[in-house]
């Protein structure tokens, strides 16, 4: 497992179909350097259409996911704000 730090933001995709809903992203941020680094997607926990609560309480604010980086994305294990 490893720990991944940037900036969780979503987007809405699949649209129009039965399977629309939010896409989650990390802008991963290297916060030592200041330096914006990539966009990966992290992968929810839930159906496509659904919202995954857990990742949908730190939309919108720095984080720090330990998980695994994979061909698809991050899966995350647990999230919580970054701390300095």
């Amino acid at each position: 497992m490893e720990t991944i730090t940037g900036y969780l933001f979503s987007k809405l995709m699949n649209i129009g179909s039965k399977s629309e809903g939010p896409q989650y992203f990390l802008q991963q941020i290297n916060f030592d350097k200041g330096e914006f680094e990539k966009e990966v997607v992290v992968i929810k926990q839930v159906e496509l259409w659904q919202e995954d609560s857990q990742l949908q309480v730190f939309l919108g604010k720095k984080v720090e996911i330990e998980g695994e980086s994979t061909a698809d994305g991050i899966v995350y294990k647990v999230i919580g704000e970054h701390t300095p």
